[in-house]
């Protein structure tokens, strides 16, 4: 299956989980055969990656489950939010009945029953409230669900007194009450002059979003709207004027008429009664004779003439308990709201550093691919990539180097994707000068990992990523100064279930350095533990953040200069290192090879030796020893025609250029030299096949090399057919 395939399956992947995992902290019981079928899909799509199926195939076979189980369902969800906000109830029934039927599930069945009664006695409110009454004592979230439905009819009724009945339970707290059914008992409270049980209600419902429930934009836009006409009814105008002159996203959403409108209740309520009255009239006189106007100006022309006809009353009685309500709690709301407020803002993410590094690592990993092939495993060593056997040998600034190189568009692209998500949350809560030190520190102990665990080459940012998920999950487990707004977007169960698949990819995929993504999570982890006390301090954080900063700048600068001093030295292989003499089998012959390539293999046949060494790159050399009494030219002939057929029937490699015969040979020997430059799935390949005719023997040395520029391997080579000899 081709990367860009499988990049775009595993995406879905992480939809449809992350859509489980939602569901399953909503309620197991409420939606387990929904989350049955998403699981089975989940499953589906992992065995298909797994097992290599057709790109094509298993794309259309993901877009086809993810369309019918999780895309259909969100439409359906939406137009029926869309028909209750109309208060068209009797017309949800055909999409509830298709949302029960390809989601299943004991919720979206109850909300079928409710839509069928709604369509089926719409035109009786009556017998619609008794049936509907009929499906409540079933416990949460469907008795919520059920009060709903029995809210919107009220309400559109103006029947205020019966909508408290049926949302208000006796002796229920109102912060027990869901969002919507707090929405809906605010205005009824106002609409029936309880104002101390709107206060608490509305006090309540600010509570919802500062305690940390899930803050959709549409959630806040219907807080902000709600919050105005409280104010607006409690006659706050000073509160009423800042909400009005914040431009919060709910307020923009409403016509410029109708916040005019709302001033002008505000202003009467108030005890400015002229200036009120004065403002309200010129709204309702601006209206011309179009649709808006038809829907607006009844509601309108309602209000203003109830205000007006009990100014006296509102005057002598209203009016002096609002003021005595606002001494006694207006000082407590206007904390809460300013609360609210202010974690709506935290809730916007700072990225300055997150965007730095991002843009630093395209930049560079951009420029590299254009001008180098990054699958060339020369090419890979002099750029800076994370070796276990270079930086065991001294080579440490690539532990940092690293970080910024990427093996295709495709890795670089889903490392800088996940940087925007996990850095942001980090950066938030810890601060810039902490954020760059986390992210080099994770990426670090992330290649250290990979160093340890033998890995030949690794690139990429993945580790340094994956440690800030690991942090940003301990920063919001334990609560650290600044979490608010992790808690507040539900960011825990996105980092939980991102780090899940993860670890699914890592099983799956066979090209993915799992050591270096464990190492970068364990660290974050270490790293988020340790930095909580700091974070909490409000005197170790800046000195930490300094510290940081400077450890940053002077790792950097020593690993630039580090790599610029072994660049002068030469990289390995132009700089293979000390060499060893190698005897394998009964010692009947010895070659010379750097230390760091091993025997993997001997065979010994009678008339026949063979033997294969492996270098600390995956290189190969394969050795064989035959009998020959045939002449040099023809055995060459037959050679070079053989290996070209081979390569011309195979189809995982095809053949780019060959060089060669040509004849390097010595007094005592005669060596015939062929590159071959091989194109293959895997990247590069150059075959050098040495040929050494020695009297009745023919050797033949092929070594079989990850890169194109097989010419950076000519002194490892010449020194290994030199020093061949046979005892």
């Amino acid at each position: 299956m081709e990367l860009a395939y499988r990049f775009i399956i595993y995406i879905l992947i992480a939809n449809v989980g992350y859509m489980i995992f939602s569901l399953y902290r909503k309620g197991f019981r409420h939606y387990s055969g929904y989350i049955s079928q998403l699981f089975f899909l989940l499953c589906l799509m992992i065995v298909m990656v797994a097992r290599d199926v057709s790109g094509g195939m298993a794309l259309g076979v993901s877009f086809a489950g993810i369309s019918i189980l999780v895309l259909l369902p969100i439409f359906l969800q939406r137009q029926i939010d869309g028909l209750m906000a109309e208060n068209r109830i009797t017309e949800i029934e055909p999409y509830a009945r298709w949302k029960a039927n390809l989601a299943w599930s004991e919720l979206n069945v109850h909300m079928h029953d409710v839509a069928r009664l709604a369509e089926e006695f719409g035109d009786d409110n009556n017998r619609l409230e008794t049936e509907l009454r009929a499906l409540l004592n079933r416990g949460e979230p469907y008795d919520s669900m059920t009060r709903i439905f029995l809210g919107l009819i009220h309400f559109n009724n103006r029947n205020f007194e019966n909508l408290i009945r049926d949302l208000r339970q006796e002796g229920r707290e109102f912060s027990d009450h869901s969002f919507e059914e707090l929405l809906y008992l605010v205005r009824a409270y106002l609409e029936t002059t309880r104002y101390d049980e709107a206060v608490a209600a509305q006090m309540a419902l600010e509570a919802k979003l500062n305690e940390g429930e899930e803050s959709s934009p549409e959630k806040r836009a219907n807080l902000v709207i709600s919050r105005m006409i409280f104010l607006a009814f409690m006659g706050w105008l000073n509160d009423f004027d800042r909400l009005i002159q914040s431009g919060e996203a709910g307020i923009e959403r409403l016509p410029s008429v109708l916040c005019s409108f709302w001033r002008g209740v505000c202003l009467f309520n108030s005890g400015e009664y002229t200036e009120g009255e004065k403002a309200m009239s010129e709204v309702m006189k601006s209206f011309t004779d179009d649709e808006a106007g038809d829907a607006m100006l009844p509601f309108m022309r309602k209000r203003f003439f109830a205000l007006i006809e009990n100014r006296e009353f509102f005057d002598n009685k209203i009016r002096p308990h609002l003021q005595a309500l606002y001494a006694k709690s207006g000082q407590a709301m206007i904390e809460l709201i300013g609360n609210e407020s202010a974690l709506a803002e935290k809730s916007e993410f700072s990225e300055r550093a997150s965007s730095i590094l991002g843009w630093a690592t395209m930049v560079v990993s951009a420029t590299l691919m254009m001008k180098l092939n990054v699958e060339d495993v020369v090419s890979l060593i002099e750029v800076g990539a994370n070796s276990s056997f270079l930086v065991k040998n001294g080579e440490y600034f690539r532990l940092l180097t690293y970080q910024f190189i990427h093996i295709g568009w495709m890795h670089l692209l889903m490392n800088l994707v996940a940087l925007k998500f996990f850095g942001p949350p980090v950066e938030t809560v810890a601060g810039w000068p902490l954020f760059l030190g986390i992210y080099f520190l994770c990426g670090t102990a992330g290649g250290a990992a990979a160093v340890y665990a033998g890995q030949p080459l690794s690139a990429g940012a993945s580790a340094a990523v994956l440690g800030l998920l690991s942090v940003a999950l301990v920063f919001e487990l334990m609560k650290v100064k600044g979490s608010e707004a992790l808690t507040r977007r539900h960011n825990f169960s996105t980092l939980v279930f991102i780090l899940v698949i993860n670890l699914v990819i890592g099983a799956v995929e066979t090209v993915v350095d799992n050591s270096a993504h464990l190492g970068g999570l364990i660290a974050g982890a270490v790293i988020g533990f340790m930095l909580v006390p700091v974070i909490n301090s409000r005197f170790l954080k800046p000195v930490a953040g300094f510290v940081s900063v400077w450890l940053c700048i002077f790792a950097l600068l020593i690993s630039l200069y580090q790599m610029n001093l072994q660049r002068q030295n030469g990289f390995y292989p132009a700089n293979p290192g000390a060499f060893h003499d190698l005897k394998p089998g009964t010692g009947s012959m010895s070659l010379e090879t750097p230390e760091s390539w091993k025997i993997e293999k001997i065979e010994e046949e009678p008339g026949q030796f063979g033997a294969e060494f492996v270098g600390p790159f995956k290189e190969r050399l394969a050795v064989l020893i035959a009998a020959n009494e045939e002449p040099s030219e023809k055995v060459l002939l037959e050679y070079v025609n053989q290996r070209t057929n081979e390569i011309e029937k195979s189809s995982e490699i095809s053949l780019k250029s060959r060089k060669g015969p040509e004849k390097i040979g010595t007094n005592e020997k005669t060596i015939f030299r062929i590159r071959w430059q091989l194109s293959a799935a895997g990247g590069p390949l150059s075959v050098v096949d040495y040929l050494v005719f020695e009297k009745n023997l023919l050797y033949l040395l092929r070594f079989f090399l990850g890169t194109e520029n097989d010419g950076a391997y000519d002194r490892i080579m010449n020194r290994t057919v030199e020093s061949f000899r046979l005892k």
